[in-house]
């Protein structure tokens, strides 16, 4: 058997795979919300903050998903109770929240060292997931497409302009809120396969490639989505010849591309912006 065709002979490696792949495209596609909003922060907060649930689930023997979700939907729910009904800055309240959750989730992990395997949580255990938390992967990614490919077009009028959503009669309230579950749920997807840390990044770099590459929504979801799932696929394959992390060598491509449309990309690259600004100077000179 050729070298590279190596990974697919076992069966550890075409599940992650093939989870990875799922997972990439649900962040890929929320991504692109999350960037047109400027949720960017939100994403990292509920990261972060599902960690707590993810210990207390292990501890009380209910599902790893279970907890995660309950504990992203309260982490939400305090955000905007500080927000509403203090004068602390958004940014200051998920900050706060955010890390109040982690720090909880890393004592309950300290207090129970046995019950769950914090490296776990932390960096993910995409090689390592088990059926019964694949079964759960899957049906939250379905769930989360779903919603998304039913209610694009209002959760996009919502996060371009919520105003104009409210004026021509979409509920924002329940936008926000859709958008707030869809996020904690992918936050949980994620976390099964990059971890806690990595989370983040799955959510927001899919999204903003593709915010520098076109100026059309549409085809920024598929892109990022798209995005999502080569950079996924390509990283788990990668991690079987590095002997690397499957989490860490996904967030790597997906930077690397980050960096390369951030430098190249034909309208709102750096390089292209310099040109055009070169040539700006040049024709008014020249008048």
């Amino acid at each position: 058997m050729p070298d590279f065709l190596t990974p697919f002979h076992y069966d550890y490696m075409l599940r992650a795979i093939w989870v990875s792949a799922l997972v990439g495209g649900v962040c890929g596609f929320l991504s692109s919300f999350i960037t047109l909003k400027g949720w960017s922060l939100m994403g990292d907060a509920l990261s972060h903050a599902v960690v707590p649930g993810v210990a207390l689930a292990h501890l009380l023997k209910l599902p790893f998903a279970l907890g995660a979700f309950v504990a992203g939907l309260l982490a939400s729910g305090a955000m905007a109770l500080i927000k509403a009904k203090s004068r602390i800055r958004e940014d200051a309240s998920i900050g706060i929240v955010f890390t109040s959750f982690f720090a909880l989730g890393l004592l309950l992990i300290s207090l129970n060292p046995a019950g769950v395997d914090r490296k776990t949580i932390i960096f993910g255990n995409l090689l390592g997931i088990p059926d019964k938390e694949v079964w759960q992967l899957v049906i939250i990614s379905a769930v989360t497409l779903l919603v998304v490919g039913l209610k694009w077009r209002d959760l996009m009028l919502f996060c371009f302009d919520p105003n104009q959503a409210r004026t021509i009669g979409l509920r924002t309230g329940l936008l926000h809120l859709t958008l707030l579950t869809l996020l904690s749920a992918t936050a949980v997807a994620a976390l099964q396969t990059v971890g806690a840390i990595l989370v983040v990044a799955m959510l927001i770099t899919p999204g903003a490639t593709a915010y520098l590459l076109t100026d059309r929504f549409g085809v920024m979801l598929w892109l990022s989505a798209g995005l999502g799932i080569v950079t996924s696929v390509t990283g788990a394959y990668a991690s079987y010849f590095f002997n690397g992390a499957t989490g860490g060598c996904i967030v790597t491509l997906q930077t690397l591309i980050f960096l390369g449309a951030f430098l190249f990309a034909p309208k709102h690259g750096l390089l292209s912006a310099r040109r055009r600004a070169r040539a700006n100077a040049e024709a008014t000179a020249a008048s």
